[in-house]
């Protein structure tokens, strides 16, 4: 790398903190929006945000539990009209 002065600086990186937050916002949006559907979900981004909050935060742990949130994401993506379709039919016969 050289030094030119005309360079952009490199991205900063996002602070633990940020992290922290973040998590906390999807922590409220699931608690906003569902409840016993994104259960799982919610304790891995709890778990981050523990993590992500700490002062010094496990980068490997915080990657796996985002990595692991991140397929559950694509998951319950897929099968959002699915599991829609289930919950209406399970209370057309009273079981939610």
């Amino acid at each position: 790398m050289t030094n030119d002065p005309k360079s952009p600086d490199p991205k900063p990186a996002a602070a633990p903190s940020d992290l922290a937050d973040a998590l906390a916002n999807s922590l409220k949006a699931i608690d906003d929006d569902y409840t016993e559907e994104m259960r799982e979900l919610r304790a891995l981004f709890e778990e981050a945000r523990r993590e992500a909050a700490k002062d010094e935060p496990n980068g490997q742990k915080l990657k796996a539990l985002l990595h692991d949130a991140n397929e559950m994401v694509q998951t319950f993506a897929g099968l959002d009209p699915v599991w829609q379709g289930v919950q209406r039919v399970a209370r057309l016969f009273g079981f939610l």
